[in-house]
């Protein structure tokens, strides 16, 4: 197999913990940087600019976002797992014909999806409880951000090779690039020429579309470990593989679009459109919390794959070492440090007066929401590390408890009994019990990857499988 079979990869390295963190930089800041700019984008100038209703008429529509989101990370995800797993076994050509093929799948799927909500707009707005002071600016978000599907699920093939490939300095110049476009297009198009959201859902289209032709000349240079090359057919069976190996993020993501529904649902009846805006508040300041440890594992995911692939279960056991110590040291100090900064973050796109009402509500929802942080990032770390390991009904086991039991029922729950309040209380109570499921399903596969103190690898060895769910 020549040259391709030969390569040693950079994601094929023996970190220290030193140098893994400094590998992952990028994509922490990736991360980081992406969710701060998105926040700015449809936080800060809509609620600023535009208004809190405005801003309600955004956060109403997540579940169709999260559903593009779950598209974006199935490919993702699946995708760039698959090939680093063919580069730990030196099949480089391989990896690189899956990535080639996904890269034409991103843009049929989103093509299919941009027209299919196109068409059923207004079923869908109705269907996701907004009302006539919401529906002619969710209508206008939908079909200019929406129409944009298929750039977008490209951009996050893009982005999520990027670590594979061995470059993830390219994904922090791709985030500094969208977010600094649409910070000043949204300056120019909300703040200066009152676009509202016309404004703000362009700004948003033109960044993933100058991601995406950075990407374009990325990719289109064969020096690159990844890069495009022809398909050689085999389109079908690598949508398959790649529906198997992603399918727990896709199903993450799509959970997560069902909850976003039934918490909106549930915050309407609690708070009125008022509490859709401080939860949209709050998810992003929470989210923007833990952007850098999604970052870190993001960034680590590749490598585990390869150690899995090359069936180096030493290896992953040292890697599983360092993660740990990042996950709890890097979370207690995002924990405090989050509950230090709560009222100058909610004071950005509020403004100072905290004698609101608005204030007040997102106050309080933000300090009971960041104790989640820990618990999170934990199930987080363990959904991407058996996707790695080649392990996705593993990863999917724990993503319908987190996201279909917990999450749902908790949040049907803890209101009934406290009103407003238990609101807040369901994200990290439901979060902490799916942690317990994680801690869970790590103990029961020590055995089948070497991690745990017997330093069998049971799975990696051909061995009987003990857990079924690895099966």
């Amino acid at each position: 197999m020549g040259e391709e079979t030969k390569k040693v990869n950079r994601i094929g390295r023996d970190f220290t913990l030193p140098q893994l963190i400094w590998f992952a930089v990028p994509a922490i800041l990736t991360h980081l940087c992406t969710q701060l700019f998105r926040s700015l984008d449809d936080g800060l100038f809509v609620s600023r600019f535009v208004g809190p209703s405005a801003l309600a008429s955004i956060s109403i529509v997540s579940p169709v976002n999260s559903i593009l989101m779950a598209i974006g990370q199935l490919l993702a995800v699946g995708a760039s797992t698959l090939s680093a797993q063919r580069m730990g076994k030196h099949d480089q050509l391989e990896a690189k014909r899956i990535f080639s093929r996904i890269a034409v799948w991103a843009l049929i799927i989103g093509g299919v999806f941009a027209l299919g909500v196109n068409i059923f707009v207004d079923p869908i707005l109705n269907f996701l409880g907004a009302d006539e002071s919401l529906v002619e600016n969710s209508r206008t978000f939908v079909r200019i951000v929406m129409t944009n599907a298929p750039i977008h699920i490209l951009s996050v093939v893009f982005g999520s090779y990027y670590a594979t490939a061995g470059k993830p300095k390219m994904g922090l110049f791709c985030s500094i690039l969208n977010g600094s476009i649409n910070i000043v297009l949204d300056f120019l198009l909300v703040a200066i020429l009152k676009w509202g959201i016309v404004g703000s859902s362009l700004s948003t289209v033109i960044g993933e579309v100058a991601v995406v032709i950075v990407g374009l000349c990325f990719y289109t240079r064969d020096v690159n470990e990844v890069h495009f090359v022809k398909p050689q057919g085999g389109y079908a069976a690598t949508l398959g593989e790649t529906w198997s190996s992603g399918f727990s993020q896709f199903i993450n993501s799509m959970a997560f679009s069902v909850t976003n529904f039934v918490t909106n649902k549930t915050i309407l009846a609690y708070m009125g459109p008022d509490g859709i805006s401080a939860n949209s508040i709050i998810a992003d300041l929470r989210i923007i919390m833990n952007a850098a440890f999604v970052g870190y594992i993001t960034c680590v995911g590749p490598i585990l794959a390869y150690n899995y692939g090359n069936r180096n279960a030493p290896r992953l056991k040292k890697l599983l070492s360092h993660n740990i110590k990042m996950w709890f040291f890097g979370t207690l100090g995002l924990t405090i440090l989050g509950q230090l900064l709560r009222s100058p973050l909610i004071s950005i796109f509020f403004g100072s007066d905290t004698s609101t009402d608005l204030f007040k509500m997102t106050y309080e929802g933000l300090t009971i929401e960041y104790f989640s942080c820990m618990f999170s990032c934990g199930c987080i770390f363990v959904m991407r590390m058996f996707v790695a390991l080649g392990s996705p009904k593993t990863s999917s086991t724990l993503t319908f408890f987190r996201n279909i039991v917990f999450r749902i029922s908790i949040m049907l729950l803890l209101p009934m009994l406290f009103g407003s309040i238990g609101v807040w209380l369901a994200f990290p109570v439901s979060e902490a019990l799916s942690f317990g499921i994680a801690a869970v399903l790590v103990a029961a596969n020590a055995k089948n990857y070497g991690y745990g103190k017997s330093g069998l690898a049971l799975r990696m060895q051909g061995g009987i499988i003990e857990d079924p769910l690895t099966e």
